[in-house]
């Protein structure tokens, strides 16, 4: 369910509101590409994903999966690579002062279980790598 019902019988649709929160600010600036691994390696029950990325200042968000013999990854039913990527926008999209939507996402290699793969651990590797893209950005504008 996408929307909640107020006490005075108004719905407010979530997705909406979440989307109107970033459309209109600017993009942070990617001046030089930035390669980085997100990984989750932890967890109450044992999870693993890594992925290695590289971002490329674009025009628009793009994603290019340059992954190599990645099929049997996509039969693990982890979602690949729309977890990753989802995750990594949850940070990227709200990052203060301002998200970073212009770049090319260039999915290089990922390293999974069979096991201890799942939909979360790739999200949780998104996190991961969205933090360390935005550390890199802060570090090289101070």
């Amino acid at each position: 369910m996408h929307a909640k019902r107020e006490q005075n019988g108004v719905v407010k649709n979530y997705l909406t509101l979440w989307d109107e929160g970033w459309q209109g600010r600017n993009s942070r600036i990617l001046k030089a590409p930035i390669t980085v691994i997100g990984e989750r390696i932890q967890g109450a029950k044992s999870e693993f994903a890594k992925v290695r990325l590289t971002l490329h200042p674009a025009k628009t968000f793009e994603v290019e999966d340059r992954v190599e013999d990645n099929e049997e990854l996509k039969k693990l039913n982890v979602g690949w690579p729309d977890s990753f990527i989802l995750g990594m926008l949850d940070v990227l999209m709200n990052a203060e002062p301002d998200p970073l939507t212009e770049v090319r996402v260039t999915l290089e290699q990922v390293c999974y279980h069979d096991a201890d793969s799942s939909r979360e651990a790739f999200r949780n590797a998104g996190h991961d790598a969205g933090r360390k893209i935005i550390a890199v950005i802060d570090r090289r504008r101070s």
